[in-house]
């Protein structure tokens, strides 16, 4: 299969979706919604799956960037939840080794640190989980190292009266170019992935859901889609699909509020780990400090969310949190000015009675049928995706009466050479055409073996070799293969989801969102005017994603300019 994912092969797969009955319509195209897909397809199924948006445009953009198994949930004596995320993160070491790389963690300890006794045995035990699942490669095994060892690797920590600490091994990744790889893969199975179609009803046949009418946002049109077996996979949206087959149905998840902050690298210089903030604000929550290129993560928060999923953005009590909490440990003297960009997600956690506070509510999945067979599947994180699909999938077939096993456990995700070598073949190529070892790490982080891809655009042009921003090593030939095989429809989509600027540069890349802007509307047969309000969504977008912090700023700062 050609490997074009872009508007026009979105408006095909809309229409071959109506053509006829699918076997299966899952409805959300983040994490577990592609990983349904691609398991279904994988399996011979004919599969289609819609989003109101972008793919990864919910929850699924707006994690930690982290694939872990899980450490804190072993205070709860949920082990079966880290065995499980050990295991997924040990896998996707394998099949995406461009975007799951290790990253070394410490755990620091300070004189008042509750149960120190027990972490090491917390640690031993995760690392069984690594050795006895999957041959525990890839990542560390824990160590305990002094408090002068684990400043060397974060020198962030120097003024926190460290005692010791504890060095151990999970993984980080970039959460929406993870969900593109599986789309991606999914694709190659036959799958037919159509994002900015919103479902708005549900189509019964003698009381069984058999079907739904989706709104094609790109066309302004509505159609109706026919499948033996209807997936809610929507996040913390799936009670609203739920409704529309079982009206006045209790609600099913409890979001959480997520917000994670990005300062720079020097207010907060992580030089080779990343930090496991255990609470010392005596609400039980812990934080990460994570390296990310060359900023830092500061996140995340947790806590009950009942407003409306459209509203969620950064307040000032969140940043205030944040901020805080960082300060308490690294003594930084952080300011919302050294803020460089944020957001804030909502995690469909599974309502539980008894439970006093979102620390006791469980990480687990559940997979639930309706009255009218609609089967919906929530809870979990990000690194458990390919566990939920598999669940769904497996309760299709055996339906079905069908002997098709999930295979996505060993299906590549984009790259199935060896790390280091497609490494050494891109930066020889960028080199090649004036490109210098940053912009090809990150082509191959991005892409993997698809750097190849981006890289003949510039043999074929030059000037697509320009960076977007200084603030991360984006090229422009990254704006037109977005548009040609990521499926991009919209500015947001590029520099916000393929690209993160919004995440990463102060400015949120807006200096070089008219030009990306035309770039965009070049490919997807746009003109000039559709160019110039996609800059203004994409700052529009940015603006509610940063909440308090808004924009108004760098806005004033870029007019002056320019």
């Amino acid at each position: 299969m050609s490997n074009a994912f872009n508007v026009r092969t979105r408006a095909a797969d809309l229409a071959d979706a109506a053509a006829a009955e699918l076997d299966v319509l899952v409805v959300g195209m983040g994490a577990t919604g592609a990983g349904v897909a691609l398991d279904a397809a994988s399996r011979g199924l004919r599969v289609a799956v819609v989003d109101m948006g972008d793919l990864a445009s919910g929850t699924s953009s707006k994690s930690s960037k982290l694939v872990h198994g899980g450490l804190r949930y072993l205070e709860n004596y949920e082990f079966g939840l880290v065995r499980e995320g050990v295991t997924e993160r040990q896998l996707l070491l394998r099949l995406a080794p461009h975007l799951v790389r290790p990253m070394d963690f410490l755990y620091p300890v300070w004189p008042d640190t509750a149960k120190r006794r027990l972490l090491g045995l917390g640690l031993t035990t995760y690392d069984v989980f690594a050795l006895a699942m999957s041959g525990g490669t890839g990542v560390r095994r824990h160590e305990r190292i002094t408090a002068e060892e684990a400043v060397a690797l974060a020198p962030a920590l120097a003024e926190s009266g460290l005692l010791h600490s504890y060095l151990y091994g999970d993984c980080a990744t970039d959460d929406a170019r993870l969900v593109l790889a599986v789309v991606q893969a999914a694709r190659s199975f036959g799958a037919l992935t159509v994002p900015y179609a919103e479902v708005t009803g549900l189509l019964s046949t003698d009381g069984t859901v058999r079907g739904a009418t989706v709104r094609d946002r790109v066309a302004g049109r509505d159609v109706e889609l026919r499948a033996r077996y209807i997936v809610n996979a929507t996040g913390v949206w799936v009670d609203r699909l739920q409704a529309l087959e079982s009206p006045g149905r209790p609600a099913v998840v409890q979001p959480s509020k997520g917000v994670h902050v990005v300062v720079p690298h020097d207010r907060l210089p992580l030089r080779e780990a990343s930090i496991l903030l255990p609470s010392r604000q005596g609400d039980g929550r812990s934080m990460f400090a994570i390296p990310y290129g060359e900023q830092t993560i500061l996140g995340t928060t947790d806590t009950p969310y009942d407003g409306r999923l459209e509203d969620l953005s950064l307040t000032g009590a969140d940043l205030e949190y944040v901020l805080a909490a960082g300060n308490d440990v690294f003594r930084a003297g952080l300011t919302p000015d050294d803020v460089l960009g944020a957001w804030a997600g909502a995690r469909p956690l599974i309502r539980e009675a008894g439970a006093t506070s979102m620390k006791d509510v469980s990480r687990r999945h559940t997979l639930v049928e309706g009255d009218g067979g609609l089967l919906t599947i929530t809870g979990g994180k990000l690194t458990t995706y390919r566990r939920m699909a598999r669940d769904v999938v497996d309760r299709i077939v055996e339906r079905d009466g069908r002997r098709a096993r999930c295979r996505t456990d060993e299906i590549p995700l984009g790259s199935t050479a060896p790390l280091e070598q497609v490494r050494s073949e891109v930066v020889t190529a960028a080199a090649t055409l004036g490109l210098d070892e940053r912009v090809a790490d990150g082509l191959v982080r991005q892409h993997g073996e698809r750097a190849h891809e981006v890289l003949s655009l510039v043999a074929a042009d030059p000037d697509l070799g320009q960076l977007l921003s200084p603030w991360a090593p984006h090229i422009l030939a990254d704006v037109v293969h977005a548009a040609r095989a990521e499926g991009a429809v919209t500015l947001d989509d590029v520099l916000g989801r393929r690209m993160r600027l919004s995440l990463r540069a102060k400015d949120a890349g807006l200096p070089s969102a008219p030009l990306a802007a035309r770039l965009l509307a070049a490919e997807t047969g746009r003109d000039e005017d559709w160019a110039s309000a996609q800059v203004v969504a994409y700052a529009d977008a940015v603006r509610r994603e940063r909440g308090v912090l808004g924009l108004d700023g760098v806005m004033s700062e870029l007019s002056a300019a320019g």
